[in-house]
């Protein structure tokens, strides 16, 4: 195709390519990838790691020098310092509107992206069905640990088999039928409303599991749907910017989006992504500092690392997993 004048400059056309630019690999051997690979999850203990250094070392974060019996030290130690810096409360806006509701972000996210993203027609069906099927896996993950695992989530499952009970708050105030009725509540959010505390176990970190799962699979499935764009050679800013100087057939030489707006909504839908992504990892370092013993802000951190792992990455020692869900 002709090279394409406009305005004194002249405009390559793109090559049309039908080679892979990867080099092939065979699929039973870990792949040498360009993108994210699976070391990207070590950002995570290191957010984690430097929460509890600050925790430990600043003056105002620093667990009370009392002792704290098992299962209320993130309590005592989030109403003591409640006042000294606004993310230690649990009723921050953050905390409230968004990690509350963060599968909701996250799916919305997931969708817009989704939506804006054009993969070439040949390829569309397939695309489409394996970044669902990659959703499905982390929602199923993310439910099974914190909202329902066949009766309580895992993470309250785990706080009972650790020790853990629901106890009433007031016990002089609490008849005895009352407190013996609490003690056979199995789940964290059942015991909060009945008007106990959680105490006793060992307590994932639910929050560090979602956060963590959260901003992973974005980062990934941003990756993979501009991997597997029809314009991959050309940035939706790019695009934007020359959109309005150019034809649609100078677009199309070019390898362009179809028109201004398009590259306008396809730019604005990572910027609403990447928004979720940066309050994911804030929110993770502030529950890093704030709440939880490291033990189970650990144990929350494996579970959705294991997730991500398992979806993105079994494949490259599994080719049937891959050929089913896709991935990097």
């Amino acid at each position: 195709m002709p090279a394409v004048q406009r305005n004194g400059r002249t405009i390559a056309p793109q090559e049309k390519q039908d080679e892979p630019t990867h080099p092939t690999t065979s699929r039973s051997m870990p792949s040498t990838r360009q993108g994210p690979s699976a070391y990207l999850l070590l950002i995570y203990p290191v957010v984690l790691a430097l929460g509890s250094l600050f925790a430990f070392l600043s003056p105002v974060a620093s667990p009370p020098a009392e002792s704290l019996a098992p299962g209320i030290v993130s309590d005592l130690h989030t109403q003591h310092f409640h006042s000294t810096n606004y993310f230690a409360g649990k009723r921050n806006i953050l905390n409230v509107y968004f990690v509350k509701f963060g599968w909701f972000w996250t799916t919305l996210a997931f969708w817009v992206l989704q939506i804006t993203t054009r993969p070439p027609p040949a390829s569309a069906h397939k695309h489409y069905i394996q970044s669902i099927l990659r959703y499905g896996l982390v929602t199923i993950s993310w439910i099974l640990t914190t909202q329902w695992c066949f009766g309580p989530a895992l993470i309250d499952r785990s706080f009972t088999i650790t020790g853990g009970r629901c106890e009433p708050q007031l016990i002089n105030n609490t008849g005895l039928k009352e407190a013996v009725d609490m003690t056979v509540i199995a789940s964290g959010p059942a015991c909060k409303a009945a008007g106990g505390d959680w105490r006793g176990g060992h307590d994932i970190s639910g929050h560090v599991f979602m956060l963590a799962l959260s901003s992973a699979f974005l980062i990934y499935e941003i990756y993979i749907a501009d991997r597997h764009s029809a314009h991959p050679s050309v940035s939706p800013r790019a695009a934007a910017a020359v959109a309005h100087d150019m034809t649609e057939e100078e677009r199309k030489a070019v390898g362009g989006w179809e028109s201004e707006s398009v590259a306008m909504v396809h730019i604005w839908s990572r910027y609403f992504l990447y928004a979720v992504v940066v309050l994911d990892f804030w929110m993770l370092m502030m529950t890093a500092i704030w709440f939880h013993t490291w033990t189970e802000k650990l144990s929350g951190l494996f579970i959705a690392a294991g997730t991500v792992w398992g979806t993105y990455f079994a494949g490259d020692f599994v080719p049937q997993w891959r050929e089913i869900v896709g991935g990097l």
